[in-house]
């Protein structure tokens, strides 16, 4: 269910629903695929929204607190602490759970964005693992092109290279 209502609120979600575009269409579509003996795994946000999925039969429940931090462009300010990802995370296990006890659950997004911020999530929560969207895609390779651009960048030019080159006038 990516991209999902889940992560988005106030006005531009309440005119999403307006118009018919709504999180319960997301309800319904686990629920087909449940139906359809498919295996579905959903991001939500709050505790309201797992217990639904729960009840339409989502395989795995995503507990997303919030965009990705760091990197070139994740937010800075905009997410909660490591301590508030932990009672958000729990509070979307604890709802789910309410329903039924088979579902995975997974954390994503706001301050969890390394190894070890997944680990902390894991050790004082429930979850038992980590979707690594930004994680993976944007900051490792951000950190990668970062450094190589930086040893290109190094690599000496001869003097006598450059006074070949026939610059136009």
């Amino acid at each position: 269910n990516f991209p999902t209502h889940c992560i988005v609120d106030g006005r531009f979600r309440q005119i999403l629903e307006e118009t018919g575009m709504s999180v319960e269409k997301e309800f319904e579509m686990v629920s087909l695929a449940r139906r359809m003996d498919l295996f579905s795994i959903v991001y939500v946000s709050t505790p309201a929204e797992a217990k639904a999925m729960a009840e339409a039969g989502a395989d795995a429940i995503i507990a997303h607190v919030g965009t990705t931090v760091g990197g070139s462009i994740g937010v800075k300010g905009a997410v909660g602490t490591m301590k508030d990802s932990v009672r958000r995370v729990q509070a979307v296990i604890d709802a789910g759970r309410s329903v039924r006890k088979d579902i995975i659950f997974l954390s994503h997004g706001g301050p969890i964005a390394r190894p070890e911020d997944a680990a902390f999530i894991n050790e004082h929560t429930d979850a038992v693992g980590f979707v690594g969207a930004s994680s993976l895609e944007r900051l490792a390779v951000e950190d990668s092109l970062t450094a190589l651009t930086q040893r290109f960048k190094a690599i000496p030019v001869r003097k006598q290279a450059l006074k070949a080159i026939r610059w136009r006038e």
